[in-house]
């Protein structure tokens, strides 16, 4: 990637029990499941350090020691730090209490830690300061929604909760949040919580300016089993 950003920190929400991957997973934490041998959390980081980030905080839970003897404190150019759950928080909590770690004057990129959606953070930066927005969440097109929750976009890039089945927009995996919404984390009570279904709800029921930057790269998901399977080559067609 030619294009980069710089000195950016982002969380890697991975601290997952992986409770649907079992059968085929065991006794790793779902973000070190291998795929084409190497650990699913590699790919992420691979990607993150590829676009100009530098400092990345694990969210650990389940398992984190695995994790740890892995990867350390560095990882290629990147910077390594740990914020572990001593009892599972959800991906609410997990991001509070890593928020805390993050510089609060510093725009801070989320991801979750069983999706690879190697989208253009560079643009996304873009995109997310030229919106003066508080809160952008990267957005991919696709209409099936068993798994995951619907949104619909103005045709300025707000993003709003669905309002009908017709919407087509769900969320990549990716977020990135401002210095005041960093604040706001390190203000709240560390406890357990989702992202997806807490936060995220009450960020659209506020007066906060939440955009929606839609991208186009392969979109990887390793939740079930059945998305697990397809990782691998989905991954081998983007990087070859």
């Amino acid at each position: 990637m030619t294009n980069q950003i710089e000195c950016l920190s982002a969380v890697v929400l991975a601290g997952g029990l992986g409770t649907r991957l079992k059968k085929v997973v065991k006794d790793v934490p779902k973000s070190m499941a291998p795929i084409n041998g190497r650990p699913f959390l590699e790919y992420q980081l691979t990607f993150l350090e590829q676009s100009g980030i530098r400092n990345v905080i694990l969210a650990t839970g389940y398992k984190s020691e695995v994790i740890f003897e892995y990867f350390g404190y560095q990882f290629r150019s990147l910077s390594l730090c740990y914020s572990n759950e001593d009892e599972p928080l959800g991906t609410g909590g997990g991001l509070i209490k890593a928020a805390n770690l993050a510089d609060p004057t510093q725009h801070l990129f989320v991801m979750n830690g069983d999706t690879y959606f190697p989208i253009s953070l560079t643009k996304m930066m873009e995109f997310h300061q030229t919106s003066y927005a508080d809160f952008t969440m990267a957005i991919i097109k696709n209409t099936d929604f068993d798994r995951y929750s619907a949104f619909d976009i103005t045709s300025g890039g707000r993003l709003l909760p669905a309002s009908d089945s017709a919407s087509i927009n769900k969320s990549g995996g990716i977020y990135l949040l401002s210095p005041e919404m960093v604040s706001d984390l390190q203000s709240r009570v560390v406890e357990r919580s989702s992202f997806e279904d807490d936060l995220t709800p009450s960020y659209l029921n506020s007066d906060l300016k939440l955009f929606a930057y839609v991208g186009d790269a392969p979109f990887v998901d390793i939740g079930i089993p059945e998305d697990y399977y397809k990782a691998g080559q989905l991954i081998d067609e983007y990087e070859n």
